[in-house]
């Protein structure tokens, strides 16, 4: 904010709400018809955010910050200064040329190249707090807490300076109960829609196995829908650890129960089905941000990794093939 922020004195800033349309389903979406819904933050949620006395700035409360960087995303500017382990120390702060040639020479190589994002934890032996890291925060609460970060990282991933962006649209299933598509990005410009089905854990997505049918009506709909006029896709974003979501084989894989995790592969391979985790998102916006705004575009993951049916899902150490290999996404884009 301050000199160079359009939003000062506001508390619907963008770093620390994001406003999303209301549509009555997808055909309205679609064409275009729209209502502005009700500003959704997750710096309220977490507490970490606070207006400075001069109403020119906000005050990371790093005592409560989780680093989910829903504040930098949302930043028209990106004005942020992290540390080179992902600890968000300022907002509202413009970065000196060194700066961000440090950033980017020490974060970077630790996204997406066979080890996980290490976030930092929040210290809870001095105050008391709603989450204790990032993992923490997409684990619980799917409708308000993982849902409103993705819809803010996928707007900001988008290509678009201005995707629409929509929470809970109305379907109609064949066959089924009517549903609700958790998070829609519509890039009118370039005419991409990407519709994210976000899930809590991956533990809880597997006791109730609803995502399978979800993604195949969810799929059927847009292919109504949109025909081959408008790229589309519809994909997983699951919160907690990321250790869970690697193939079985894998040695790190940390699902115990049964064959879960072979059960999640067998199904992403038969069907076609994609999916992210929220880490790898977080992940894919420090990419966007210090390295190229295109080549980390969701746009591009789609063109480059989704749509080829050659990955079944990205993960901050790795794209998984449909191998079941780790493979370095920077060679894929």
């Amino acid at each position: 904010m301050g000199k160079f922020c359009l939003y000062s004195d506001s508390e619907y800033a963008p770093c620390y709400a994001i406003t999303t349309n209301r549509c009555h389903d997808l055909k309205d979406m679609l064409n275009g018809v729209f209502k502005v819904d009700s500003p959704r933050s997750v710096p309220v949620k977490v507490g970490c955010l606070q207006l400075a006395e001069n109403h020119k700035q906000f005050d990371v409360l790093s005592a409560k910050c989780i680093n989910c960087m829903f504040c930098v995303f949302g930043c028209t500017g990106h004005r942020g200064l992290l540390s080179c382990d992902f600890k968000l120390k300022k907002l509202c702060y413009d970065l000196n040329q060194h700066e961000f040639s440090e950033l980017k020479n020490n974060l970077l190589p630790k996204l997406f190249t066979g080890k996980f994002i290490e976030l930092p934890k929040v210290e809870t032996s001095n105050i008391k707090v709603k989450y204790q890291d990032f993992e923490s925060f997409t684990s619980v609460d799917e409708t308000e807490n993982i849902a409103v970060w993705s819809a803010n990282a996928m707007k900001y991933l988008s290509c678009s300076m201005e995707p629409k962006i929509s929470l809970e649209v109305h379907v109609k299933k064949t066959g089924a109960r009517d549903g609700r598509l958790d998070v829609t990005m519509y890039n009118m410009r370039d005419r991409y829609l990407m519709v994210a089905e976000t899930k809590t854990t991956f533990e809880d997505m597997m006791k109730d196995m609803r995502f399978e049918s979800q993604l195949f009506a969810y799929n059927k709909e847009l292919d109504n829908r949109c025909g081959s006029l408008i790229k589309h896709c519809t994909f997983l974003i699951i919160g907690g650890k990321e250790s869970s979501l690697l193939p079985q084989t894998h040695p790190q894989c940390t699902s115990v129960t049964g064959n879960q995790a072979g059960q999640f592969y067998s199904i992403l391979q038969n069907r076609g089905y994609f999916f992210i985790s929220a880490n790898a998102m977080l992940a894919l916006g420090l990419k966007k941000m210090f390295d190229s705004m295109q080549k980390y575009s969701l746009e591009n993951i789609f063109d480059k990794v989704i749509s080829t049916g050659n990955y079944v899902g990205l993960l901050s150490c790795g794209a998984i093939d449909r191998n079941l290999n780790v493979v370095n996404v920077d060679n894929i884009l």
